[in-house]
């Protein structure tokens, strides 16, 4: 699911309850950064230059156990696990941005601001029997920044309900824009980070007719973070 208007998918299984995929949900070491992203990141003003820490992501959460989004959409909500375990820079990125701790842009040049990045996002993206997409702010495909992949060889797009960073043509483009599959798609495989796993894949059906429909489309209308 490349951020250009391309179609990138070419191709159901019923999702394992959340949390039994992976074991832990604690994270793991940040890969080492990649010089040319992180200069890049910094000449554009972002002062994090695209590695936010996961500390400050999480940072006043209440509770323990594993790290959990709650998308609510005007269609409905949908209760995710996140696998800060085998990507945990695109975790922190999400999780920073949906409690508006992480800065972004507005506009190329603009200022850097803070807030929920995702609250009134439309769902602006989607393929029949494949995924729905969401997370891009007006015409930007990224937020003033771009961060590393984290593809884990045992992270598959093997059910709907996965959760994936999508990015451009180019390998480490992506940073805010996701898609949420409605099947199985093997031929993603150790294309697209994955970074968590989604029940209420009706919802996410609905989303896709919606977004493929001749209507407004649907809305994020709030990302809820929390531990449980």
């Amino acid at each position: 699911m490349r951020t250009t208007q391309r179609a990138p998918l070419r191709v159901a299984l019923l999702a394992l309850p959340l949390g039994a995929c992976v074991s832990g949900g604690e994270p793991r070491a940040f890969d080492p950064p990649i010089p040319e992203l992180v200069a890049a990141n910094e000449a554009n003003g972002d002062p994090y230059g695209g590695r936010f820490p996961y500390e400050e992501a999480i940072a006043g959460l209440e509770g323990e156990g594993s790290l959990r989004a709650v998308i609510e959409t005007d269609v409905g909500t949908i209760h995710c696990r996140l696998e800060p375990e085998t990507a945990p820079i695109t975790v922190a990125t999400f999780v920073g941005l949906a409690r508006g701790l992480r800065p972004f842009q507005e506009e190329e040049g603009g200022p850097w601001v803070t807030a929920p990045f995702y609250d009134g996002l439309p769902w602006h993206r989607a393929v029949e029997g494949q995924f729905v997409q969401g997370g891009r702010r007006g015409s930007r495909e990224n937020p003033g920044f771009q961060i590393q992949d984290e593809i884990s060889p045992g992270a598959k797009f093997d059910r709907a309900g996965v959760m994936g960073l999508a990015h451009g043509p180019e390998r480490h483009s992506g940073a805010a824009q996701f898609f949420l599959t409605s099947s199985e798609l093997t031929s993603l495989n150790g294309e697209y980070t994955i970074f968590g796993r989604c029940e209420d894949h009706h919802v996410i059906r609905e989303l896709e007719r919606r977004v493929r429909g001749r209507g407004e489309p649907p809305r994020i209308v709030h990302v809820t973070i929390e531990r449980r």
